[in-house]
């Protein structure tokens, strides 16, 4: 079940704003037309929240080609790492899913912006066999309990990752919704409205602040007046929580346990591109993103 605890506290902080639980799917549902955070965490609706499990992948996707990463300081990207462990975390390998599962290795990732399982209108044909349960999530193939019809799907994410990493606080660039399945393991996530952008150092679609300035947001340590002035939301996903993450929110991401297992679906918000504004840039200092940009040359010649 969801929680609004984050980071292990025994309550409630003060500032941090639970995101909403529906109790049911159709509560759930009327929050996604409405475009409002929230999270079904209640029994299992789909079938891969079920069987799709560490021996699952193997016999079924092992072979299946992913894309590594691994982070020396578990973080994926603080922008105040320095520029060596940053393109460390950016580099990546390419391996087999039964190889990523052997290794085991601490702070370890397979990003679902770089393992697609449904992309531009097409399965991939290596993730076929996840596919076949997990386009129950639609309206066309999931009957009662579907959430989404095909036509707003813009693409299927497969997530893994190992021993409690954290990513980069960011919304999606692609301006679409998100329906996060937490599937194994545990997340605690924060969350700010697009209209938090002048207080989150915007750099395109990310936050340039140190990943201290949202770990000191989720214990109550507010700091400085951008804290003070931001309007974070949590929640902790466990197994089988369905997070919805509206088009433009930020979120900052902790992936806890020792193996994590999710998948994302984006999907169209349905509003035409002149109702869709970005959040705007709220980044003072160029060195930030140089230093970015230094680190993503490095991690890709060396």
């Amino acid at each position: 079940m969801a929680s609004s605890n984050s980071g292990g506290l025994a309550g409630p902080v003060p500032g941090l704003k639970p995101v909403p639980v529906a109790t049911s799917l159709a509560e759930f549902r009327e929050a996604i037309q409405q475009n409002t955070p929230c999270v079904y965490s209640k029994e299992a609706v789909f079938s891969f929240q079920e069987i799709l499990d560490e021996p699952w992948l193997r016999n079924h996707a092992g072979e299946s080609k992913v894309c590594m990463r691994a982070s020396p300081t578990g973080k994926f990207v603080d922008p105040s790492d320095g520029v060596f462990n940053i393109a460390k975390s950016l580099r990546s390998k390419h391996v087999s899913l039964k190889e990523f599962l052997d290794l085991k290795q601490p702070g370890t990732l397979l990003s679902g912006t770089d393992t697609y399982i449904f992309t531009k209108n097409t399965v991939v044909e290596q993730w076929s066999e996840l596919w076949h349960h997990a386009k129950e999530v639609l309206d066309e193939y999931g009957g009662e309990n579907a959430l989404i019809p095909l036509s707003r799907l813009s693409t299927v994410g497969f997530w893994l990752s190992r021993n409690g990493i954290q990513s980069m606080t960011h919304y999606d660039d692609s301006l679409a919704n998100n329906l996060n399945f937490q599937i194994k393991g545990k997340k605690e996530i924060l969350m700010f409205p697009p209209q938090n952008w002048e207080h989150l150092k915007t750099f395109k679609a990310m936050s340039m602040h140190p990943f201290s300035f949202f770990d000191d947001i989720k214990h109550g340590r507010l700091k400085s007046i951008h804290q003070q002035r931001c309007q974070p939301h949590v929640v902790e996903l466990k197994e089988g929580d369905i997070l919805f993450i509206p088009s433009r929110w930020f979120h900052f991401v902790e992936h806890v346990d020792d193996l994590n297992i999710n998948m994302t679906y984006w999907f169209k918000t349905g509003l035409s591109d002149k109702e869709m504004k970005k959040p705007k840039q709220s980044l003072r200092n160029v060195f930030i993103p140089l230093k970015l940009t230094v680190a993503f040359l490095l991690s890709y010649f060396s």
